[in-house]
């Protein structure tokens, strides 16, 4: 079956991290987040029952669940877990299906993290955003199964290319402002933009994936304090702990075009205390190959004053880079991508790492398996409100409680963070 196009309203799945530049780029931070309720199966007339493989309550009496999909390959791991790409037994349809363990997600402190990408995945609605097609759990596991994006990563295609030209730049460029704008129009700081969060789909469109880094409920005006992002992309004033809002996510954004344009971020050493002086101090370099267009663009989004940044989307739409570019076809999926994934069939996965899809899809560990010291009573434990199919779903209510967390991942040469 063939994969949904870009403008459907609920699209099709990706793929996750990989090796990145110098095998240094980590994604790390402290969140501000309320803590997901986690409570022990059956504690709770409310509280959905694990039944088999299914964990949730629908008004539906067909669940579904792990036996409704064929494991076809692997498309990425993790410390938590894995992304497969699995088949829909009763309609063909492919999806990326991501396989979350719950002992490592308490462990590490994640579920924070998890119920920010699972509230996000459900509740925007944009063709340039990921797609939740359903999610649901078993004892030790957590399961989202999301859009299939059959073109894998924008960062490995940066990585096999170097460098795109200024109008390939500026489609993607284009359909990720068009992405931003979306989350900020529903109150959402994206906050961990980079290549690798940018999955193409079949029809060379692409996406934005990955929001456990992602600020829900900002309004207009608001800040927030989270120290987190990935080194390479962290604004200014999240190092200097002044606090953030949108524009954020605009200096990342003048980061990746920076790297669409040149290879490299614009700031990077291997050193992340010289990287992280250079995001303060140093002069942006404006390489003599740039357009004026360009340059001015950059200059404009790399402000280390995030007052005096370019971060209206009506004015970056304006912008010289963006002359005759038809904002209008764009937000429809009509203007015509640079590159469009020529594979030999559905299942074809050459545009990601064989280092994973080599690998066997049986090799998730079970509950106990994990390295390092096991979370005590976390099997059979429910995430309260994960399950999702569409239109059926009924909502568990949720008991939150404020926490901080701290996320710090290893080298990416050894861990591979997983992306939708």
């Amino acid at each position: 079956m063939g994969n949904v196009n870009c403008c459907s309203s609920r699209p099709v799945p990706g793929s996750l991290k990989r090796n990145t530049l110098k095998n240094s780029r980590n994604n790390y931070g402290y969140k501000d987040v309320d803590q997901m309720d986690f409570a022990k199966l059956g504690a709770d007339g409310e509280c959905p029952l694990s039944i088999g493989n299914s964990c949730y309550k629908t008004s539906s009496s067909k669940k579904v669940s792990l036996e409704d999909f064929a494991l076809l390959k692997v498309l990425g791991k993790g410390s938590f877990g894995k992304v497969l790409l699995v088949e829909k037994m009763d309609t063909g349809l492919l999806y990326a299906m991501k396989v979350l363990k719950k002992d490592v997600i308490i462990q590490r402190k994640q579920k924070v993290h998890m119920r920010a990408e699972r509230e996000i995945l459900e509740t925007v609605d944009s063709p340039f955003i990921l797609g939740l097609h359903y999610a649901f759990q078993t004892n030790d596991k957590l399961y989202l199964v999301m859009d299939f994006m059959s073109g894998g990563e924008l960062f490995f295609h940066l990585r096999r290319e170097k460098k795109f030209l200024e109008s390939k730049t500026r489609f993607y460029a284009a359909e990720i402002i068009l992405a931003l704008e979306h989350l900020h129009s529903v109150g959402i700081i994206y906050r961990d933009l980079k290549p690798e969060n940018i999955l193409i789909g079949a029809d060379g469109h692409i996406k934005i994936a990955d929001f456990g880094l992602s600020k829900q409920g900002i309004e207009e005006g608001a800040k927030t304090y989270t120290f987190c992002g990935t080194p390479e992309y962290l604004a200014p004033e999240i190092l200097q702990a002044k606090g953030h809002d949108k524009a954020v996510d605009y200096w990342s954004l003048g980061a990746l075009i920076y790297e669409m344009l040149t290879g490299a971020p614009p700031f990077y050493s291997r050193d992340k205390q010289q990287m992280f002086r250079n995001i303060l101090e140093k002069p942006l370099e404006i390489k003599p190959y740039f357009s004026a267009e360009a340059g001015s663009l950059l200059s404009s989004l790399l402000v280390v004053d995030p007052n005096k940044r370019l971060a209206n989307v009506t004015e970056l739409k304006a912008h010289p880079f963006f002359k005759g570019f038809d904002w209008e076809k764009a937000v429809k999926c009509q203007v015509k991508p640079p590159f469009i994934p020529k594979t030999s069939n559905d299942k074809d996965l050459k545009y990601f790492d064989k280092m994973f899809t080599e690998a066997s899809v049986d090799e998730t560990p079970s509950h106990g398996q994990m390295k390092g010291k096991s979370v005590e009573n976390s099997y059979g434990y429910t995430f309260h409100g994960f399950t999702y199919e569409p239109e059926k779903s009924i909502r568990e209510e949720e008991t939150a409680e404020d926490i901080d967390f701290v996320k710090h991942e290893g080298n990416r040469k050894e861990y591979h963070k997983i992306s939708p």
